[in-house]
């Protein structure tokens, strides 16, 4: 246990708002003894490092006073700025290989560099090119900063202007766009104009043009800009000087082109570890990226972050790259207050600049990131800067109906939510519900799944595969509901035995596995478009063969003794062929223990449908099945943004939910984008969607599992102890399932700077 304070930082608490009487109970590290060397003070008190951990040092009780560090001088005092009220961290995430689409740090993009850390973007970074990008262009992605809760920072390149064509005034008409956009836009936005002036890459380069660009012309420029969005009565905005952490050129130097503190918020500096990636570069340390351009800037008395950077995985080793940055950050680079990550991958010109490069990388810049509590805006009540929203959706809370009494089952005890996130754009690769896309549709909804949805073909999936994914589940305390479609066979082959080896496997392989397990094979039977579909052949698929069929699968487990399986039936919301009903392949109350059904709104989006409303879509088959009484579920739904407002479909959804669809116990998305031949039918098409889809959900609490010892939501209840506490640290809340790291012990998460015990 000591060694994971030593190697993790220690997430005990570091620089968050208390007393020494916290420090004594053990909510922060304190130091073994008074005679620790201070390293940082803030109004907590003094900081100290004892074994590579930092710690709280006890202060003079008889004098109350704050101990300072005994050779700090005042250009090594953190200043703050009045933006975080501590270390904040930020990315510019467009190209990171997450998301191989152009790099733009869209929604998407976002969502899935949040789930890879496992925490919120303070800032997100961007970058504005004059020659290419409007205001227009610009506020698209200011919008998905806003709503993500984050501070956008932009690095506003006057491509292909010169310092002195800005003087001269040829962007003015440019630059007046963005002051009257800005202005009218009203968030706190940082603009990083100029940056890097003392390199020989951009137009606006000293060491590109030592004449237009003399660092006193660049400096006078950076001025010009502030002067005129101060002419325009612009007030949120602030200023950010950058430096490049090495000169390069003719002219120029590391400060030469600061344009004095009354024109900066924040100064900065962009530097990156090449490694062997070039044949002009080799390893390099942290200290020895950015130390001569932090000693040049740090006369300046401005607060200081890391604007760019990034390590090659190339010539040395890039997990100890970023773990021996956070070891030596608090005394070597006391004054920085912030670190932005550049997040792309540019193997053809530059090096593979994405944290996720190794798991070792990403681990060591969680750990390295958890030593810290998440920053909070200084003026804001939320913790991640979000502004409170006026225009809410309104969400009707669930109500219980004396006509048609709510059936729920016993597995959970409330409302459940769940979904497919295979093919979620947020995650692009082969659709299947991994863990990495499983972590970014939670990101995106902001909430733990419930149910995770999957699709096993007979043909092509057999056991072992299929327990891979269980496994995602069963890890991340979500149940897993499997639809078992059996391709290639009809209802009759079934009845024939043909699949029956296949079926074996799966009884024997359920049974072994003991944990609870969802089956709902022969679904959709009501159309024309699967091999068991009774609209596709209605003699080998005739209703009553389909529920012969699903009787007989049910029966092989019974005769395997394999208890551990939920059987759903479900029926599509319409009728497809010849011989199709909404119920007739029902296989009985003693066959089914959950009813369910499956429909979208394709909106426009194929020349034969248009838009339909939730209700349009469901009431029919809703209707229809009700008369079963077993608890009932949407198995698969979604709706297209073509043909009208998605989330307004959403909003609408939630509303009629309790009065016009009662029985509806769980919602299950299907998020996965098929624009070739469906729908997109991903969560997060749009903003005002995810949030929408948010706000519904959250009038009804987290579902708890029912009568389970792995219910990731009772096990408190069910342990007699946490069992993290004996180390130390308090048990993680039910519904936090992210592991942050293994080890003899069990599994580790953290919450509000801390380390907690996952269940």
């Amino acid at each position: 246990m000591f060694m994971k304070l030593v190697n993790a930082l220690t997430v005990a608490g570091l620089f968050v708002t208390g007393s020494y009487a916290k420090c004594l109970n053990e909510e922060f590290l304190c130091c073994s003894g008074s005679n620790v060397e201070v390293q940082y003070t803030d109004n907590t008190g003094s900081w100290g490092i004892e074994n590579g951990i930092r710690c709280l040092i006890k202060q003079d009780e008889s004098t109350n006073e704050v101990l300072k560090p005994a050779n700090q001088s005042s250009s090594n005092d953190v200043i703050y700025g009045d933006t975080f009220d501590s270390m904040f961290f930020g990315a510019w995430v467009g190209g990171d290989e997450v998301l191989p689409e152009y790099p733009q740090p869209n929604a998407k993009n976002v969502a899935a560099f949040e789930a890879v850390q496992g925490r919120h973007l303070d800032i997100i970074h961007h970058f504005v090119i004059w020659q290419y990008n409007d205001w227009e262009w610009t506020r698209n992605y200011l919008d998905v900063a806003k709503a993500n809760g984050s501070l956008m920072m932009i690095t506003w390149m006057p491509t292909p202007y010169t310092a002195q064509d800005i003087l001269d005034g040829k962007g003015d008409e440019y630059i007046d766009t963005f002051v009257k956009g800005i202005k009218s836009y009203g968030e706190e936005i940082w603009l990083r104009p100029l940056h890097e002036s003392n390199g020989d890459w951009y137009t606006w380069c000293t060491g590109k043009d030592n004449i237009n660009n003399a660092e006193e012309k660049v400096a006078a420029a950076f001025r010009y800009l502030v002067e005129k969005f101060r002419e325009g009565n612009v007030t949120n905005v602030k200023w950010v000087w950058t430096t490049n952490n090495g000169n390069s050129g003719e002219g120029t130097t590391l400060t030469g082109s600061y344009p004095g503190d009354n024109f900066v918020d924040y100064i900065s500096i962009d530097g990156y570890n090449f490694g062997t990636a070039q044949s002009w570069s080799s390893w390099s340390t942290f200290e020895e990226v950015f130390r001569d351009a932090y000693d040049a800037i740090a006369k300046f008395q401005k607060p200081m972050f890391i604007a760019e950077f990034s390590s090659s995985e190339l010539g040395g080793n890039k997990a100890e790259w970023i773990s021996e940055m956070f070891r030596i950050l608090p005394e070597r680079f006391s004054r920085i207050i912030g670190l932005v990550w550049f997040s792309e991958s540019k193997p053809d010109n530059e090096g593979d600049w994405a944290i996720n490069t190794s798991e070792a990388a990403v681990e060591a810049w969680k750990k390295g990131m958890n030593a810290y509590p998440q920053a909070n805006r200084k003026n804001s009540n939320n913790s991640n800067g979000k502004s409170v929203e006026t225009n809410e959706v309104t969400t009707v809370a669930p109500v219980e109906s004396a006509v048609a009494p709510v059936i729920k089952g016993d597995t959970f005890d409330s409302m459940f939510f769940g979904a497919w996130v295979g093919g979620d754009e947020v995650l692009p690769e082969y659709p299947q519900p991994n863990a990495k896309n499983v972590a970014a549709f939670e990101a995106v909804q902001g909430r733990h799944l419930d149910i995770i949805h999957h699709f096993v073909i007979w043909q092509y999936n057999d056991w072992e595969w299929t327990r891979n994914y269980l496994d995602v589940a069963k890890a991340n305390g979500s149940l897993m509901m499997i639809t078992w479609m059996p391709t290639p066979y009809t209802a009759q082959d079934i009845l024939d035995g043909k699949g029956d080896e296949y079926i074996d496997t799966f009884v024997k392989g359920i049974k072994s596995y003991g944990e609870e397990i969802w089956l709902r094979p022969l679904h959709e039977s009501n159309g024309d478009w699967y091999t068991w579909c009774t609209g596709k052949d209605n003699i080998n698929n005739a209703e009553e063969k389909v529920a012969a069929a699903f009787r007989y699968l049910v029966e092989k487990f019974r005769e395997g003794n394999v208890n551990n399986v939920k059987w759903v039936w479900t029926t599509n919301n319409g009728n497809s062929g010849e011989g199709t009903t909404l119920t007739g392949s029902y296989p009985g109350d003693d066959f089914v223990d959950y009813i369910s059904i499956d429909g979208y709104n394709f909106g426009t989006a194929q020349s034969w449908s248009s838009w339909s409303t939730f209700e349009e879509v469901f009431r029919d088959a809703y209707d229809a099945i009700a008369k079963f009484q077993k608890p009932m579920f949407i198995a698969e739904f979604s709706s297209s943004e073509l043909g009208g407002n998605k989330a307004e479909w959403i909003s609408e959804m939630f509303r009629i939910l309790p009065e016009r669809f009662p029985r509806i116990i769980g919602l299950v998305w299907f998020s996965e984008s098929k624009p070739d031949n469906e729908g997109d039918w991903a969560i997060n098409t749009s903003e005002a969607a995810v949030e929408a889809w948010k706000k519904g959900m959250s009038a009804y609490p987290p579902a708890k599992r029912i009568g389970s010892n792995e219910n990731h939501d009772n096990k408190l209840a069910m342990k007699e102890e946490c069992w993290s506490e004996k180390f130390g640290y308090k048990c993680c809340s039910p519904d936090n399932k992210v592991v942050i790291e293994t080890d003899e012990n069990g599994k580790w998460g953290t919450e509000n700077g801390n380390w907690c015990g996952i269940f």
